[in-house]
């Protein structure tokens, strides 16, 4: 039904992401991840030659400086190539380059387009976030039971005589929340909620990096928000759910890397490491654990290719000739399950070596539980849920706009 080969530029980008991650991003990882303060652990040298190789704009059409390759499939092997060598960094540029894809050329108008995409392609470290989440205002609901119609965000837009919006309120959980120079933010004004384009330099802005057990790479912000004015015209289009964007497959894919680089790590180790006289590898327990380790790597990675190859070719769920599925959900809720047990089971085969700072599996360990609890969110296991059981929920403005 879906025939899933990567074709002569995809292999081009997968070679090109795992050279720029095995040669410039894994070296410094594990020195990053160990200092203690935030700031020091950004790794701006890596970002800026990143960005130079494209890596936060190869979605973008070559007229707005991409390099055309919009497809959800080339960005999921990139993502992966990537995370192998540092899952924060890849947040960076992945995020940022989905977004850019979704926001810039299909959301934004044409004076938008002019203002923002030159700032985008001039700055080597311009990357963005998304300001949805904020606190006490998550939703609990159930399979079948709606979301209440007047539910609310509480930060507020208010709009001024000269048709600029002032924004109060406060976000959290924000990635890529401290170093974005460009915050979609979603606000509450009388209308509704809206999209606004906000700048990272906004008068009014404060932003603090949230300190996480693992992933400290990549921060994680929250976002103050005293009277910061944007400008007229800056309230981002909105388009259907399920539009281009397809974070939640590169979040699953930038999982994947992390898996990778856990199992690459231990096969290499339980060759050298001589137990009985042999490589542990050659003791069966040992070769069980790799087995199991590398099928549900291989299980994951054939859910997130179907899952871009479903996003990539809706034609053929629209014609009949594919059964639609909730490919996208399964492939996030399963990436994330099956890494965070992959890391656990390289920690093992580590012994006493896996849980000492400085080893390459303490980190993925870390790295695999925040990723778990950002990949399995209750959303995710719903709308499977719901797929299975033939319901669609209705759901408020504040789920629906898909911002990625």
């Amino acid at each position: 039904m879906f025939d899933i080969r990567l074709n002569e530029e995809q292999r081009a980008f997968q070679q090109m992401a795992r050279d720029f991650a095995e040669n410039e991003i894994k070296p410094i990882a594990l020195e990053l991840d160990a200092k203690p303060n935030w700031e020091d652990r950004i790794p701006w040298d890596v970002l800026k030659k990143g960005s130079q190789l494209g890596f936060r704009s190869f979605v973008l059409q070559e007229e707005n400086g991409g390099a055309g390759a919009s497809d959800h499939l080339t960005a999921c092997v990139v993502a992966e190539e990537l995370a192998a060598g540092d899952i924060g960094t890849a947040y960076y540029y992945m995020l940022t380059a989905r977004r850019a894809r979704d926001w810039f050329e299909l959301r934004m108008t044409d004076e938008q387009r002019e203002y923002f995409i030159p700032r985008f392609l001039e700055d080597d470290t311009y990357f963005t976030t998304v300001a949805i989440h904020e606190p006490d205002t998550d939703l609990g609901f159930d399979y079948f039971t709606e979301t209440p119609a007047d539910a609310e965000f509480r930060t507020r837009a208010v709009e001024q005589p000269d048709g600029s919006w002032l924004i109060n309120g406060a976000k959290n959980f924000q990635t890529v929340g401290y170093l974005a120079k460009l915050i979609v933010t979603m606000a509450q004004t009388k209308d509704g909620p809206r999209a606004f384009l906000v700048e990272g330099d906004s008068e009014g802005l404060v932003r603090h990096p949230m300190s996480k057990i693992g992933r400290k790479i990549g921060d994680n912000a929250e976002i103050f928000y005293d009277d910061v004015r944007v400008p007229p015209g800056r309230i981002l289009a909105a388009i259907p759910p399920r539009s281009d964007m397809g974070t939640h497959v590169t979040i699953a894919a930038i999982t994947l890397g992390l898996g990778r680089a856990a199992l690459e790590e231990t096969v290499k180790y339980t060759q050298e490491r001589r137990a009985g006289g042999k490589p542990i590898i050659q003791h069966q327990a040992v070769g069980l654990f790799l087995a199991d380790m590398a099928t549900n790597l291989e299980a994951a990675r054939r859910l997130i290719w179907t899952a871009a190859w479903a996003k990539d070719h809706p034609e053929a769920f629209a014609d009949g000739s594919a059964d639609w599925q909730p490919y996208e959900m399964m492939a996030t809720a399963f990436t994330g399950t099956a890494v965070q047990r992959i890391t656990e089971q390289a920690m093992e085969l580590f012994g006493g070596m896996g849980v000492i700072q400085g080893m390459p599996i303490e980190k993925y360990v870390r790295d695999a539980l925040v990723q778990k609890h950002i990949s399995f969110p209750f959303p995710t296991r719903y709308r499977i849920a719901e797929a299975l059981a033939g319901h669609k929920r209705e759901t408020s403005p504040l789920l629906s706009e898909n911002l990625g």
